[in-house]
């Protein structure tokens, strides 16, 4: 590719990773429009009839006329219901003061008689809620009949304004259901990124860029080098185990200048866009210098069924270091589907450089607590869109016989599976590119990935399985399937024990912590857990690298050093760099000197 050719690394960067955190303001503004450029460049040329190249070609008017014919041609055949709105009303924005007469109208018309639905997902009403707040905007005044929902202009105003304030407000006071999602965080990024640009009332305009600071600050101190760092509401394979090919590691590069190179579409409208990252969020997401333990707490999507509170908490908190990032949610089924409960991601070993396990475990029961349809046909409906979901060899997913017990950089995590459980094994993913992985004598397997050693230490005995990338399993951003040359299939491994009273334990360090891998593996080789695995009573007892003893019965009985863990102390964030109490509405960030607060009851952001 020639644009790739000309280009050289350090440019389509634009900063280190080490160095990052000391960038001038200015020098970031410089490489954050080289790196916007080469996002859009991807489409502004492109020939092939897509919202995102009509958008590209409309805001740097590279041939309008061809973008007219595009945007006149789609809008003849309309689909993608919420997806559909926000990348029209997107291209509609760009484009309205060059577009022409007819293509306006075309657009007009597309409002009118095209009928969007309107999901079952937050994102999904991020994105529908957003949209037509703008759209209602932009043709204001005109009666039911001129659109597609039969409300009018002022009523679909309204009704945006309402759930758009609703939702920041949720998100702000007890976090969001659908979090830290490496493959849905844009969907809210485009969402507040368009509201930030066009809404023309001051205040949904405010909170649009309110909300991107609040979306990537979160992200910012989850974030190691591109790689979100677990665990996730939602992810999809293979982003689970290759991270940097999640939607979120495109933001990561566009915002941050870490991770690659990429021009993945669901960052354009973003870098066609006037927001630019507050310089306090750029530090927190790129200054690794000294290793840190951030907590958060979100909630579990809306329960339905099942269930005595609509929305339990979920506790996360992620230990991240300059070579890697150790995060866990508490377990349990917390999000349907494609939960990601706890990982290991490096920044060495690329580009499957993640250590996690999992119970793959599915059922009518999961899927009962978060839809509203009849049970008995849930999974089969589910497994249409989401087809690893009831696969007994998936790579995502919860479970309501997980649990962890995280301190720093240890993980204890336990299993209690009863009889008759679609599935009775756990399984954990080993990448095949590590450059060690020994099973010592002790029982700890050990694995060395660059400058990151991992000790997993299985509470039962287990099998080595084969895995191997074939087209079956391979799956892009949104989960389809796509061809993988055979020359180029990857062998990875997965642990699987079969034992239902089972469990692990999970030492992460870095050349830095403990110096030579050799030296890590002698250090563990003595540090042997004691647990007791019968029905009903599964428990551990573990002293880590460090003295502290680590007490856990499952499911929630924690102890570190004699002292009970109560999670239910957690903020909703609390670390070096981010702080903000439950039900507050108001996120402090603090790096260094610098302060920016963020008070959602006001609207008003102070520095």
């Amino acid at each position: 590719m020639k644009l790739l050719a000309s280009i050289s690394l350090a440019f389509l960067l634009g900063v280190s990773f080490v160095a990052a955190q000391q960038q001038s303001r200015d020098e970031y503004l410089k490489t954050y429009e080289q790196r916007a450029r080469f996002v859009v460049s991807a489409f502004d040329t492109m020939q092939q009839a897509r919202y995102d190249v009509i958008a590209a070609r409309y805001a740097t008017g590279k041939n309008v006329q061809l973008a007219d014919s595009m945007f006149q041609a789609l809008l003849k055949e309309c689909r993608g219901d919420m997806f559909w709105m926000y990348p029209v009303i997107g291209a509609y924005l760009h484009g309205k003061d060059v577009m022409s007469p007819a293509t306006r109208d075309a657009v007009r018309h597309a409002w009118k008689t095209y009928a969007p639905y309107r999901g079952d997902t937050e994102n999904h009403w991020a994105m529908y809620y957003s949209s037509l707040f703008l759209a209602a905007e932009q043709w204001p005044g005109l009666a039911g009949s001129e659109w597609f929902n039969g409300k009018s202009s002022d009523e679909n105003l309204a009704e945006a304004r309402d759930y758009l304030e609703h939702w920041v407000r949720i998100a702000t006071t007890i976090g969001q259901g659908e979090f830290d999602s490496p493959d849905y965080f844009p969907e809210y990024a485009i969402s507040m990124s368009l509201l930030a640009d066009y809404a023309q009332d001051p205040a949904m305009r405010q909170r649009g860029n309110m909300m991107l600071d609040f979306l990537l600050a979160d992200f910012a101190a989850d974030q190691l080098d591109g790689e979100y760092i677990g665990g996730f509401s939602r992810i999809y394979q293979p982003a689970v185990f290759k991270p940097l090919l999640s939607g979120a590691s495109a933001y990561a590069y566009l915002f941050f200048g870490t991770g690659e190179p990429t021009q993945n579409s669901w960052v354009l409208l973003p870098a066609l866009g006037k927001y630019r990252l507050p310089d306090i969020i750029f530090r927190i997401a790129t200054d690794r210098s000294t290793p840190y333990l951030h907590k958060e707490r979100k909630r579990v999507r809306n329960v339905i069924r099942f269930g005595t509170e609509k929305n339990p908490p979920v506790y996360k908190q992620s230990y991240v270091t300059a070579d890697y990032g150790l995060g866990a949610l508490q377990g349990g089924i917390l999000q349907p589907i494609q939960q990601h409960t706890w990982g290991v991601r490096f920044v060495d070993c690329r580009p499957t450089s993640t250590i996690f396990g999992l119970h793959p475990y599915w059922s009518a029961y999961e899927l009962g607590m978060f839809f509203p349809e009849e049970l008995k046909p849930l999974i089969a409906d589910v497994t249409l869109s989401k087809g690893t979901y009831n696969n007994p060899d998936k790579w995502t997913g919860g479970s309501p016989y997980e649990r962890t017990f995280q301190h720093n950089n240890t993980l204890l995590v336990l299993y209690d599976i009863p009889p008759g459980t679609v599935t009775e094994h756990i399984d954990g993913f080993f990448p095949g590119n590590l450059d060690q992985r020994n099973v010592d004598s002790s029982g700890w397997v050990f694995c060395k990935a660059g400058k990151t050693f991992v000790g997993w230490y299985p509470l039962q005995d287990y099998v080595w399985m084969e895995e191997r990338e074939t087209p079956a399993q391979a799956k892009n951003l949104i989960g389809r399937p796509e061809n993988v040359p055979p020359d180029n299939i990857i062998v990875n491994w997965r642990l699987r024990s079969h034992h239902p009273q089972n469990g692990y334990v999970i030492e992460v360090r870095s050349v830095s912590e403990v110096g030579s891998f050799e030296k890590f593996c002698a250090g563990l080789a003595s540090h042997i857990p004691r647990a007791t695995l019968t029905p009903g009573h599964v428990s551990v007892e573990y002293t880590t690298l460090e003295h502290h003893v680590m007490r856990f019965g499952f499911p929630d009985s924690r102890v570190l050093d004699g002292n009970a863990v109560d999670l239910s102390t957690y903020k909703l964030f609390e670390g070096p760099f981010l702080n903000a109490d439950v039900g507050s509405q108001r996120l402090v960030m603090t790096y260094k000197h610098q302060r920016r607060v963020l008070d959602f009851t006001t609207l008003k952001v102070t520095e």
